[in-house]
């Protein structure tokens, strides 16, 4: 099973995204894989090869089982892939937030469920997200 993760990159408005992926999206998985469900995936920033980075992700989006993605801030290259993995993909979509964000998301996906994590420490609500991510896997699976 492929998970893709969309989020904004490096520190952004004071929120190290790269430390919420390593410190609390990579343990959910590595849990899930360790509790029986074989998944595995990243961003596009494990991709090295040479070539269009938009294709890579079109591409990633479309074959992936579950897109996690994080909408804690307004980025508009994760709100782009977010718009795309809805309009082309029925697959399942996790989506995170900080709940202690200041920041509000938009009007269109107020009506959506999201997994809030903390950001003083991510690391504590890894079981949480991976019991999250396994509940929208179950759904998906009830859907198709």
């Amino acid at each position: 099973m492929r998970a893709f993760i969309v989020r904004p990159f490096a520190v952004q408005q004071d929120i190290d995204f790269d430390r919420v992926q390593d410190e609390l999206i990579v343990p959910a998985l590595e849990l899930l894989r360790n509790t029986g469900t074989p998944i595995d995936g990243g961003t596009t920033g494990l991709i090295s090869k040479a070539g269009n980075i938009r294709e890579d992700m079109f591409r990633l989006i479309a074959v992936s089982d579950l897109v996690i993605a994080d909408v804690t801030i307004h980025n508009a290259n994760a709100f782009y892939e977010l718009g795309v993995r809805h309009a082309l993909c029925p697959g399942a979509t996790q989506l995170i937030r900080a709940k202690d964000s200041p920041h509000k998301y938009p009007f269109d996906l107020q009506t959506d469920r999201y997994f809030n994590y903390g950001l003083a420490n991510p690391a504590d609500d890894v079981e949480a997200l991976a019991f999250a991510i396994r509940a929208t896997l179950a759904e998906q699976m009830v859907g198709a």
